[in-house]
This record gives C-alpha cells, sequence and structure tokens, in this order.
C-alpha cells in the first residue's frame, strides 16, 4: 500500500504496525528457531521480484515458510481469498511471524519495521526497483544501507550502487532481476496471460505504460500537450486499423484515474492487476517515456516505442538516454507511423533496432535474465541464513 501522509487511517495504520514490531522484537529471543525457515516479503504489492520469490519459496515448504506482509486490511483480504499466504501488519496476529522469521525481502522502505532493522537478529534483503532510468544518490538508500544484502540486476548495477548509491562491494550481488524469470515460456506463456487478462486470444496488445509525475508535480502523463482523450482516441484509431488493440497501464504512484472511456482501450491498472510481468508477456508493443518497465520488456525483443518527453527527475538519470533501446518520437504523428510500421510488419522492429537491443540487453543484464535469478536469491539467502 502507498502510504499517504494526508490520511488519519494510515497513520493509525502505522502506529498499530510499529507497536507490534516492538513487541516482536522483545519475544524474538526468547523463542526458538522454526523449521521451516519463515520468510517475510514486503512491498507495495505481492507483485515483480517478490511474486518470483514467492512463487518459488511456496514449493520448497520443506526448507521455507513463507508470506506476504501487508499493511492495508483490504489488500490482506483479496490476498487471502485467492489462496496466498498473507500477514496483516495491523493485526497482533502479525506478531508470531515478526517474532519468528529468519529473513525479510523488501522492494520498498520499511516503514514501522524500522527498528528491527536495527533492535533484532532479523535478515534483510532488498530486491527493490532493478533497473531505472531516474536518477538517485547515496541519501535516497539510507535504510537499505544497513540491510545484510541488496541484489542488483547486473555487474553494470552493482558498479551503479557502489560508485553512485554509497554502497559497500561486499553488501551489493549481482543476482539478476527474480521478476524477469516470469517472462519466460514463449507463446504457451503468451495464452495463458492473455486468458489471465480476459484479452482476446488473438489480436495484438498495444500497451500504454507512462511513468508517473516524480520529482515534477506539474508533468503531464499525456505526451505531446495532447489530453487523455485526444491521446488514447489516437491509439485505439491506430490500433483499429491493424485489428490490434490498446491497454492502459498507469503507474501505481500515478494517483488518478482516468477521466473518460474510450472505445477500443482497455484499463489495466496496477492496483487491480499487480502481475506486471504476465502483463508484458501478452503484450506486443509497448509505448513508454521513463518508465523503468522498458527494461523488464526488453528481455521479451518485442518493439518498444519511447516517448520523447520531458525528463521529470529532479536528480537526473541513473542510466541515461541512450539506453532507450526502440523508436524514439517526438510527436504524434511519428507515434502514428512507427506503430503503424511495427502492427504492419513485427519484423520491421528488428530489422530497425533489434542488434541495439540485444547489445543493450547484454550490457544490462550480463547473461542474468537466464530464468534461473530467482534461484540465485535464494542460494544468497540460504548463505546468509547458515
Amino acid at each position: 500500500m502507498k502510504i499517504e501522509a494526508r490520511n488519519p487511517v494510515h497513520w493509525l495504520y502505522l502506529a498499530l504496525f510499529g507497536s507490534w514490531t516492538l513487541v516482536a522484537i522483545l519475544l524474538r529471543p526468547l523463542l526458538p528457531k522454526r523449521q521451516p525457515q519463515r520468510i517475510l516479503l514486503y512491498g507495495h504489492k505481492l507483485g515483480g521480484n517478490l511474486l518470483a520469490l514467492y512463487q518459488r519459496l511456496r514449493t520448497m515448504p520443506d526448507e521455507f515458510e513463507v508470506a506476504f506482509l501487508t499493511i492495508d486490511p483490504g489488500y490482506h483480504r483479496e490476498l487471502l481469498q485467492a489462496g496466498e499466504r498473507a500477514v496483516l501488519a495491523t493485526s497482533p496476529r502479525c506478531i508470531g511471524w515478526l517474532a519468528t522469521a529468519r529473513a525479510l525481502v523488501s522492494d520498498h522502505g520499511l516503514h514501522a519495521l524500522l527498528p528491527m532493522l536495527f533492535l533484532s537478529d532479523l535478515k534483510f534483503f532488498d530486491v527493490w526497483h532493478g533497473i531505472p532510468f531516474k536518477g538517485f544518490d547515496a541519501d535516497d538508500f539510507r535504510v537499505q544501507h544497513h540491510y545484510d544484502e541488496v541484489w542488483v540486476t547486473s555487474p553494470l548495477l552493482k558498479a551503479l550502487y557502489q560508485e553512485r548509491y554509497g554502497f559497500r562491494a561486499e553488501r551489493v550481488h549481482a543476482t539478476g532481476n527474480p521478476r524477469t524469470d516470469l517472462l519466460q515460456g514463449g507463446e504457451a506463456a503468451r495464452a495463458a496471460a492473455r486468458r489471465g487478462f480476459s484479452l482476446p486470444e488473438h489480436g495484438r496488445l498495444v500497451l500504454f505504460a507512462p511513468t508517473w509525475q516524480q520529482d515534477d508535480r506539474h508533468r503531464r502523463i499525456f505526451p505531446f500537450g495532447t489530453e487523455e482523450h485526444e491521446f488514447m482516441a489516437c491509439l485505439a484509431g491506430i490500433a483499429r486499423r491493424h485489428g490490434a488493440m490498446v491497454g492502459l497501464r498507469m503507474h501505481l504512484n500515478t494517483g488518478r484515474t482516468t477521466t473518460g472511456i474510450v472505445e477500443g482501450i482497455v484499463h489495466l491498472p496496477f492496483a487491480r492487476y499487480p502481475d506486471t510481468e504476465r502483463l508484458l508477456v501478452a503484450t506486443d508493443i509497448l509505448v513508454c517515456d521513463w518508465s523503468s518497465i522498458a527494461f523488464d520488456f526488453m528481455v521479451l525483443q518485442r518493439p518498444t516505442v519511447f516517448l520523447d518527453v520531458e525528463l521529470p527527475f529532479r536528480k537526473g538519470f541513473s542510466l541515461d538516454a541512450s539506453y532507450r533501446h526502440g523508436e524514439v518520437v517526438g510527436s504524434l504523428a511519428a507515434l502514428e507511423a512507427a506503430l503503424d510500421r511495427y502492427l504492419a510488419d513485427p519484423a520491421t522492429f528488428a530489422a530497425e533496432h533489434g542488434a541495439r537491443v540485444k547489445a543493450l540487453r547484454r550490457e544490462v543484464y550480463a547473461g542474468r535474465d537466464d530464468g534461473r535469478a530467482t534461484e540465485r536469491c535464494i542460494e544468497r539467502m540460504r548463505l546468509a541464513l547458515r
């Protein structure tokens, strides 16, 4: 759940979470170690890297017992109804898990869990964003600097974490991104993903996935001075010409809903569909701006069109604009031309950009997008828990 500073209910949630955390810290030395070892996962939603780890750990019941820790009561109910193992941080029932867990893996901050980082023997692992365009510095990772380990995508990102974010070399390990393991499976996975989103099995999907306002509160989500209805109607018109469909995927932090219904547009909000990787598997063409979703989609080597809009990051880049691995368009007309080409003949993208995509994929992932990143992370955890 995204914490809203002006929401008093969220402050109540944090107060309850903090209370149970302090009780758990006091109980930890008194309780015996459990077998199988308990592992907690903590983040906004059970998706991405956390989902990949959760799914694999669930298949290892003799060694690990895993649960997703959430501060959101509504989401907790959703997970339980879906048959997932979840722990509600605002309930005193979470004390048992917090007091006996051996490790916690997060992809964000810790909120009320912060005291456990300094006052307990719980092992902390970070498997955060993966590969960002957005620039950061050491201050952005003050909490993660105290983690036992930080798992990153590749040696390129490990160097970035050391040189720009201030991490010690021995704390950062290039495991690959577990969530890219979910992009494997070819056409069978694509068909299954389409069914999961209730999308037609046939017909190509163009996904528009812009980043949020980031550090520019005046930033417009829709590019080139267009309004939402105008831009989405343009995409829908292009898709109709080619018998395709368009999906709209707003960022988790966008904080707004769409203002209207455009015929031919499928709305796929994060709040309802947190499994981004499965959505990418179902996607044939990605349209984005500075969203890091492009680096996940890179693994599939499918057409990507980047909107050349103003950078919304106060601290500049992590990976700069040269890492845009597809067609870069600066106007609605250029976007329309690019989509027309790739929808008319998908092989055109490979001819225009295929070599560049492969070269950047080697640099960014260094072979760690091989479907085994989750296993490498679990092995790192085993070593730390010995």
